[in-house]
């Protein structure tokens, strides 16, 4: 007996310090358009440089598509051309990206875009626990992919995964 209610204690504890930290991560606010949902910056680093992928993630409930503004840099200034959200043999891709702008930072180009997926390929995307999903940006001057480490990737997803059954709880 004592085993057991030692194990709900850590259970609650273990509950209560994940919800905290996955508090932090989002913010969910009523608008005239609907119930949005802002999911703070994450960051996939790139698997064959030095660069990383910053992004965020915005849900409107009264649209089916979700928006990742992410933060794109290169040696050159080039266009973003698309961008696919990969899990293993899934490939979702926005072959519309909006640019929101470019500047120069010391040796390389930043590009700050917009692209939409739907949400339930968003969600597929981000809450597979088996493996790290890859961010793949196609620019004119080559093809970058970005993709979490897979110790990092376990405690982001467990968040990412509480973030979406919120919002599909809101849905109902």
């Amino acid at each position: 007996m004592k085993k057991l209610i030692v194990a709900f204690a850590l259970l609650a504890i273990s509950l209560s310090i994940f919800a905290e930290k996955t508090e932090e991560m989002y913010v969910m606010r009523h608008t005239t358009q609907g119930q949005l949902y802002f999911i703070s910056e994450i960051i996939f680093p790139a698997t064959d440089s030095k660069f990383s992928l910053p992004f965020d993630i915005t849900y409107l409930n009264t649209s089916d598509s979700l928006s990742i503004k992410m933060t794109v840099p290169h040696h050159t200034l080039t266009n973003v051309d698309s961008v696919a959200l990969v899990l293993q043999d899934d490939r979702y891709v926005c072959p519309m990206v909006k640019s929101i702008y470019k500047e120069k930072e010391k040796k390389h180009w930043i590009h700050r875009c917009d692209c939409a997926f739907t949400y339930e390929a968003a969600k597929k995307n981000f809450t597979q626990p088996a493996t790290s999903p890859q961010v793949v940006v196609y620019t004119a001057a080559g093809t970058q992919t970005y993709a979490m480490p897979p110790k990092k990737w376990q405690a982001l997803h467990q968040h990412l995964l509480e973030i979406f059954m919120l919002i599909d709880a809101s849905k109902r």
